[in-house]
């Protein structure tokens, strides 16, 4: 029981790095803006993990119980600017409101902010490069224990293709792959509550890949499932660089939702379930978007394709 109790306060303070829904990947584009067009989204959605999987440093991998399940509000505020025909500019601001977890450990703020750069490289079938820069607010715009912020710079690189299976109007496969780069930074050495060092994850493996349905012109409906893994961090100590055993990091969740898209009303919802991992939360939550509040709307420019 202490141990359960000790592994769950880490988990307070490192629950920003195992968390299944991510802003950047939530807000890709399988297709960019026209010239001087702007678009705009606000998604939020709820949040749970009862329990999480944790490798010690022999490799042996075992799921803890909370004693109270972690819950978190998260939002995301992104907005897309037109430079030319072929590029686009946005920027992806990531919100979060802890509503339960263990003891009086509370947070509220705002995390790291992406700039993206998103391009065409084919349009038949569509597909769409993305280079975004992940700056590091180190917490400077949260307040409580809880902490949904990465102190390290990263840089991610992605594409995002949508390919028919048959015909133009039939199903499609959605599939959005890509690399994040971290720099070092000082933080927590993952498996400990105090110790801190220069700390530099590996490079890490981001995918996405969905069947999207067209029930009618206006719904459509998506399946597929999501991945995120990277192998064990480093750390720099006086007595040189080591890797720290345990800290490889292993997310598989399924991942499905639906689209509508009319004349009057862009609305789309997201669902995640944690099926395995790493040194993560057993998650699931719900993402909601296009509840009419966007870039577009506060600015009066027309809209692009997500």
């Amino acid at each position: 029981m202490r141990k359960t109790l000790f592994l769950a306060l880490v988990v307070m303070l490192i629950a920003g790095v195992s968390e299944g829904y991510d802003p950047l990947y939530y807000n890709t584009l399988s297709e960019v803006l026209g010239v001087t067009q702007a678009s705009g989204d606000f998604g939020v959605g709820f949040f749970s993990a009862g329990s999480y999987w944790e490798t010690d440093s022999t490799g042996r991998d075992s799921l803890y119980e909370f004693r109270e399940a972690l819950s978190v509000i998260r939002a995301s505020v992104a907005g897309q600017y037109g430079l030319t025909s072929s590029h686009t500019i946005g920027i992806i601001l990531p919100i979060y409101l802890q509503v339960a977890g263990e003891g009086d450990s509370t947070g509220v703020g705002i995390a790291d902010l992406w700039i993206t750069f998103d391009s065409w490289i084919e349009r038949t079938p569509q597909l769409v490069g993305r280079t975004a820069l992940r700056i590091p607010l180190r917490g400077a715009l949260e307040s409580g224990e809880y902490s949904e912020s990465d102190r390290h710079l990263a840089i991610d690189g992605s594409l995002t293709m949508d390919t028919p299976i048959s015909g133009s109007s039939g199903p499609l496969i959605r599939i959005t792959g890509g690399l994040r780069y971290y720099f070092w930074a000082w933080d927590l050495v993952p498996g400990t509550a105090r110790d801190s060092a220069d700390t530099k994850p590996p490079v890490e493996i981001r995918a996405v890949g969905m069947i999207v349905l067209p029930v009618n012109p206006e719904l459509s409906v998506r399946l597929g499932m999501e991945a995120v893994t990277r192998g064990e961090t480093s750390a720099r100590f006086e007595s040189g660089t080591d890797e720290i055993s345990g800290s490889a990091f292993h997310q598989y969740d399924l991942r499905a939702g639906f689209d509508i898209d009319n004349s009057s009303i862009q609305f789309s919802a997201d669902v995640w379930y944690r099926l395995g991992g790493e040194n993560t939360t057993k998650e699931w939550g719900v993402m909601i978007s296009g509840i009419g509040l966007g870039l577009d709307d506060i600015l009066g420019f027309s809209g692009g394709g997500r």
